[in-house]
């Protein structure tokens, strides 16, 4: 087919549809999209919560739970014991489909009363995990969110085969690392953004095969470098102790000078590495033929994917976390181990098979339209068919969805090939996913159908105040453990944990002055957000694609430029 633009009927700009993505529909068999990609993507993002955590009781056992889901949120919830126990699987609240009422407006029907998981994990692959989300794999984690076969990590998000860190996002098959950002395969890196096989570094970026290093950006296989300039092993370690990074007044001070540094150099055009072929997009690694998508790793013909973190990912299109052998999805969140063929879903896992509109379904196959489901197939709204009985069910709905499809308040039609509403994402605009990556305001949001929320985590009464921690690891002891901190930045309270401060004795560095939130939130405004601009490169002046739009201090070369320069 030849290309078409349209008009999209939530923001109403025209985007356009290239005639490779018509071979993909055709593939999948479902219609083209009526949303634009962005629209799509916020609409998928809106319908997960990773990061946003409350306090609740299971409604099966009683037992207080953290939760992704608001105490305010009237569903029903159980603890991941509780949830993924063989005492129940969905079926029992099977409902009869209705031909005369909208399919949309059944299925959330279904999924307003059968229970859902605390957290969204695999729980069984977990050890000492019970403070963590999006995970699998992995083992004595805390507050660790989206993340797979970690050990020992804390208050880090977006992560493959981290050990042993703490405040990290995006780090790949690294040890000993803290407050760094967009790594693989390095030890002992502190305070440092988007490096590959480093040693000992501190506070520098851009830096790849690096030992020994402070304060530096775009170095190649550099040792005692300081500021990008060259020192012996002698002049290096005499300054590296008069820089005292044991103390928390020398860190902060040091990395303000940093980033005064880092933009007096120039950044790649786009995140992405070598290993590359034919890939547009930011945070862009070891992929090939994939187009126009953000934290994307392992991945082969692919397009419009977000977080995509585990390998492999193969035929997927507007797919949003987080692979792990997984094949043909279209219009999926957080679907992932070795799921194939399926289509507008969220939440299944493991090894789902020709699934289309599920809701948190495990182990599905052969499944349409079903919310908290396990291990069961040939079902429609939770309720079990036969094989043949199925298939013709499932093609009346489907031409059901066509000639009578559910409209929103909005004017919005939700015929066959459109992704789950806004409302079934069970959470506000604000305690969601979206707000994390594509933030809007209260006002803009609702205007598109999200719903937001205002309410607050309870505070604590704080017993210590972070002007008074010790200003060094080795001031403190384990007393610490049993205070609660008032944040330096938002004042709310905050605790040291037992790993936690096994961990900075370990690394010598002092307890952190702000809450896990702020330090949180402080990593993913330094990170690119989703989004692509059309700019000149600084130094060639030919055009670029890039996640630096032209009003941003960063002087921005295009890859050929910066490869000349630093390569």
């Amino acid at each position: 087919m030849k290309q078409e633009t349209k008009n999209c009927q939530n923001c109403k700009k025209d985007f356009t549809i290239e005639p490779d993505d018509f071979g993909f529909y055709e593939k999948m068999k479902v219609p083209a999209p009526t949303w634009c990609p962005e629209c799509r993507m916020i609409r998928r993002f809106s319908c997960g919560n990773s990061w946003s955590l409350f306090w609740r009781n299971c409604h099966k056992c009683g037992k207080r739970m953290l939760s992704m889901f608001s105490p305010q949120k009237d569903l029903t919830i159980y603890c991941q014991s509780c949830w993924w126990a063989d005492d129940w699987d969905g079926t029992e609240y099977a409902m009869d489909y209705d031909s005369s009422r909208p399919f949309f407006e059944q299925l959330k029907e279904l999924s307003e009363k059968t229970p859902y998981a605390t957290l969204e994990s695999t729980y069984t692959t977990l050890k000492n995990c019970e403070y963590t989300n999006s995970i699998a794999y992995s083992k004595n984690c805390f507050m660790t969110i989206w993340a797979d076969f970690c050990e020992n990590v804390y208050y880090s998000s977006i992560l493959n085969g981290l050990k042993w860190s703490s405040d990290c996002l995006r780090g790949w098959e690294s040890e000993l690392c803290y407050e760094s950002t967009g790594f693989i395969r390095s030890y002992n890196v502190f305070f440092s953004e988007d490096f590959d096989d480093c040693v000992d570094v501190w506070f520098s970026r851009n830096c790849y095969g690096c030992m020994n290093c402070i304060g530096c950006a775009n170095l190649r296989g550099a040792s005692y470098n300081i500021f990008n300039v060259q020192y012996s092993k002698e002049e290096y370690a005499k300054k590296l102790k008069e820089f005292g990074f044991d103390s928390w007044e020398n860190l902060n001070k040091f990395e303000k000078q940093v980033r005064e540094f880092w933009l007096t150099k120039p950044y790649r055009e786009f995140h992405g590495n070598a290993f590359n072929l034919n890939v547009t997009g930011e945070h862009v690694y070891l992929s090939k033929n994939s187009k126009e998508s953000y934290i994307l790793n392992y991945a082969e013909n692919c397009k419009w994917c977000q977080l995509i973190t585990v390998s492999d990912t193969k035929d997927c299109r507007d797919y949003t976390g987080w692979g792990n052998k997984v094949e043909l999805l279209y219009e999926c969140l957080q679907v992932g181990d070795g799921a194939s063929n399926c289509k507008f879903a969220s939440h299944c896992f493991s090894d789902a098979l020709n699934t289309e509109y599920c809701h948190w379904a495990m182990s599905p196959k052969n499944n349409f339209g079903c919310v908290n489901l396990k291990r069961k197939q040939y079902c429609i709204l939770n309720k079990q068919y036969e094989k043949v009985e199925y298939e013709k069910l499932k093609a009346k709905i489907i031409e059901d969805m066509k000639k009578n499809p559910y409209i929103d308040e909005l004017g919005r039609i939700w015929s066959y090939g459109e992704f789950f509403s806004p409302g079934f994402g069970n959470f506000a605009y604000n305690k969601s996913n979206a707000m994390k990556f594509l933030p809007k305001t209260k006002e803009e949001a609702i205007s598109l159908g999200y719903s937001w929320d205002d309410t607050e985590n309870p505070n604590t009464e704080c017993t210590m105040k972070s002007e008074d921690l010790p200003q060094t690891i080795l001031e403190t002891n384990d007393s610490i453990l049993q205070e609660i901190i008032e944040c330096l930045n938002c004042k709310r309270g905050y605790k040291i944990v037992q790993g936690e401060l096994e961990l900075l004795h370990k690394i010598n560095l002092p307890i952190p002055h702000e809450c896990p939130k702020c330090r949180e939130n402080r990593r993913f405004v330094y990170m690119n957000r989703p989004g692509m601009y059309h700019r000149t490169c600084d130094k060639c002046k030919k055009e670029i694609y890039t996640p630096y739009a032209s009003d941003r201090p960063e002087t921005v070369y295009c890859v050929d430029c910066y490869q000349q320069e630093f390569a």
